[in-house]
């Protein structure tokens, strides 16, 4: 990897702050890379638009990757080794937690294989299920995120490492060029982590990206350690995530194409029902079975919040590249891409950036003059 140590550092601009875009940031500016993030949005505490889905997802590490997916389990290994260093720090808001995954499939499609993360991930077991519904089940250890801290962790990490921030809204890739840079010392490489917002921004417009409705209910359930997930092979996902400070999150839903942002009472009726069925230790220690029964949900619960956001998801899977191009100057730029990884964020973020790293330092070093393409008139 080059070193830019001897020279002044490359001006970089990325655009989104999700967790995509935080990640992709800070990992460049700890490569000496001088980094400005435009956004929109950042980590807040106040409500977010469900575009940026980032502070709403559940958060936990579990590989959806098919075996033949050599690129996406690169992805996931690389993030699950990552989130196993930032664990060790208090600061970060990434725990390791027991976990369990069932399944009404085999996902590996063949008697007695395990899944090719069984070799990633600490801890794994094949156990006998607890659920007749889902005969498949795992256990291992995995890390756990609660997005509130560690957003703002990873944003703070990045200020700390002397990278900048904008918040505005941008309408084309090339804008990114007028807010940071000049003529003489211009921005080398804009980055684009907009996620679903890649379909309408100039540059991109990349049709094949599309919104993925999900919901939950967050409650306050301090005696669940561990993570829980049943995985359908209709596509139906519904999980349990404990966060650092004694709330969980239940899920949940997954609607493509939908971009509903009210709660619907309905849904969180059909997951609490759901969740209470598969996992009574959701309900307080000590309560009967009479008590589980009791058809009124809302009364079994305390009930923190209800979320909607949009998950980022792209026809294709996710998009990571760089392109060669010239501002409108004339002079080159790159335009690097890293958006569209749906569900998928968390799990894959440090995969993601990792690999856009290597392409951005392979493309310094190849700038080929018949595939430039001028990205704007500035």
């Amino acid at each position: 990897m080059p070193s830019h140590e001897k020279h002044e550092k490359p001006l970089v601009v990325v655009i989104g702050a999700g967790v995509v875009g935080l990640t992709t940031a800070l990992l460049l500016q700890c490569n000496h890379y001088n980094v400005t993030i435009i956004a929109s949005e950042f980590p807040k505490d106040e409500k977010a638009h469900p575009d940026y889905a980032s502070p709403k997802a559940g958060a936990h590490w579990r590989s959806m990757c098919d075996e033949d997916d050599t690129r996406g389990k690169e992805y996931d290994t690389v993030s699950y080794r990552t989130f196993q260093e930032l664990a060790k720090d208090p600061e970060s808001g990434v725990r390791i937690r027991d976990a369990i995954d069932y399944f009404d499939f085999n996902p590996t499609g063949h008697e007695g294989r395990d899944p090719w993360w069984s070799e990633i991930v600490d801890d794994f077991k094949s156990i006998a299920s607890t659920n007749a519904d889902f005969p498949i089940a795992y256990s291992y250890k995995t890390p756990v995120i609660t997005p509130s801290i560690y957003l703002h962790f990873l944003l703070h990490q990045f200020k700390k490492a002397g990278g900048h921030v904008q918040q505005r809204k941008l309408t084309h890739v090339a804008e990114a060029a007028l807010w940071v840079g000049t003529k003489s010392k211009p921005v080398k490489i804009i980055v684009n982590c907009t996620g679903f917002q890649a379909r309408h921004l100039g540059g991109a417009q990349d049709l094949r990206c599309y919104q993925t409705r999900g919901q939950t209910a967050v409650v306050r359930a301090s005696w669940v350690n561990e993570t829980v997930t049943w995985i359908s092979k209709t596509g139906s996902i519904m999980y349990v995530i404990p966060r650092a400070n004694g709330e969980v999150v239940l899920g949940g839903s997954h609607e493509a194409h939908q971009n509903n942002e009210s709660v619907s009472a309905t849904k969180t009726t059909h997951i609490l029902k759901t969740i209470v069925k598969r996992y009574p230790k959701i309900l307080t220690p000590g309560s009967s079975t009479a008590y589980a029964a009791n058809p009124d949900l809302l009364s079994k619960f305390d009930i923190v919040d209800q979320k909607v956001g949009f998950r980022p998801s792209r026809l294709g899977g996710v998009r990571v590249e760089v392109e060669h191009g010239r501002n409108g100057y004339g002079q080159p730029i790159l335009v690097a891409h890293n958006y569209g990884h749906g569900g998928a964020g968390y799990q894959s973020s440090w995969g993601t950036a990792n690999d856009l790293l290597q392409m951005i330092e392979k493309a310094q070093k190849e700038v080929p003059e018949g595939h430039r393409r001028e990205i704007a008139r500035l």
